[in-house]
């Protein structure tokens, strides 16, 4: 659905060369029309002025300030909370196996594990279809064991691997091998902003540290926002417009957007909504899914699908056994797909 390279975190929190893959969202939130008192007439609010919008206390609600409001896809990443976890620990490895390169690099030309600094990440992207653009925002990495030495090292691993790095102030802007431009600086010690895609420049960068046009002012986001736990190792809400719901439609479901999130800890919980037009395309939804889910109720400790209003939404858990058990069954099948695809292809 949505392709995120290891090598943006690598890129722009680390210094190194990779590039999101992520697209675009064309809806954007009309301010609402402020009221006069008529015994006391009052100027009316500019009409481009947001009105500002409540946001939940907990994780990630201030980055909301410095993601953009057209972002089609917002996502965040706990990973401080996530790499305490016994599933992170377990199968981590095989996760980290392409990023590895790029981290021992890291490590060489600064001194210290990158992985170990950062605690959290929030991104909103647009431009899935084509080339990404979008807004990414790191906490934990220090600026002063970037800046510097750090980074002066690290331009020469990455002219090796065909990217060019700069510092202009305090804005380090990185060009990869594909010519894909991103900029990012620090907004206090310990985070960092970064932009991706035509807007990856200097300018660019300033603009979303401002919070110029920042998601915290779209009501529609924020009260979807404010049903997600936050503070789960993963979160993200998607918009309906996005292309990436073009199929769902051609069988006659057109959600309004889809939003939740995932925790990691020894088992796995997962907490979902999609939000539809009306209660009665919930209810038809949740309906036909409790009937195909009857079925896999065994990998589950926990499996619920009902509708909220105009939500369907699904909850579920898993132990690590049964995750394992999950793991297994479907490894084997995978095995046996790919000695069919092997017979079928080969001499």
């Amino acid at each position: 659905m949505v392709r995120i390279r290891s090598g943006w975190l690598v890129a722009v929190a680390l210094i190194s060369l990779g590039a999101s893959a992520c697209k675009k969202d064309e809806n954007k939130d009309k301010p609402a029309e402020k009221t006069t008192d008529q015994k006391t007439p009052e100027k009316a609010a500019p009409a481009d002025t947001p009105k500002p919008a409540a946001i939940a206390p907990g994780a990630n609600g201030d980055d909301l300030s410095l993601l953009p409001v057209d972002s089609e896809i917002v996502m965040g990443l706990n990973f401080g909370q996530l790499q305490q976890s016994a599933l992170w620990k377990e199968y981590a490895p095989k996760f980290m196996d392409k990023a590895a390169p790029g981290i021992a690099k890291f490590k060489a030309a600064c001194g210290f594990d990158p992985m170990d600094a950062v605690k959290s990440v929030s991104l909103g992207m647009k431009n899935l279809a084509g080339k990404p653009d979008g807004v990414v925002v790191i906490h934990g990495m220090e600026k002063s064991k970037v800046m510097g030495a750090c980074l002066d090292k690290f331009k020469e691993v990455a002219a090796k691997e065909g990217s060019q790095v700069s510092v202009d102030g305090d804005i380090v802007n990185i060009k990869d091998k594909s010519g894909t431009p991103s900029a990012f600086t620090f907004v206090n010690d310990t985070t960092i902003v970064g932009v991706v895609g035509a807007n990856g420049t200097k300018d660019g960068v300033k603009q979303a540290a401002a919070g110029t046009s920042a998601l915290k002012t779209s009501q529609a986001f924020v009260e979807m926002y404010n049903k997600i736990s936050t503070g789960d190792s993963l979160w993200l809400l998607i918009n309906g417009s996005s292309k990436i719901f073009d199929k769902m439609a051609g069988m006659g479901v057109k959600p309004k957007a889809l939003f939740g999130s995932l925790n990691v800890t020894d088992g796995l919980t997962v907490d979902f909504r999609m939000r539809l037009d009306t209660p009665d395309q919930a209810t038809q939804l949740a309906n036909m899914g409790k009937s195909q889910a009857a079925g896999a109720k065994q990998y589950f400790d926990r499996l619920d699908i009902v509708n909220d209003g105009s939500d369907l939404h699904v909850t579920l858990a898993m132990s690590p056994q049964k995750l394992k058990q999950l793991a297994a069954q479907f490894g084997g099948m995978l095995q046996q797909m790919g000695g069919m695809g092997g017979g079928m292809g080969g001499p």
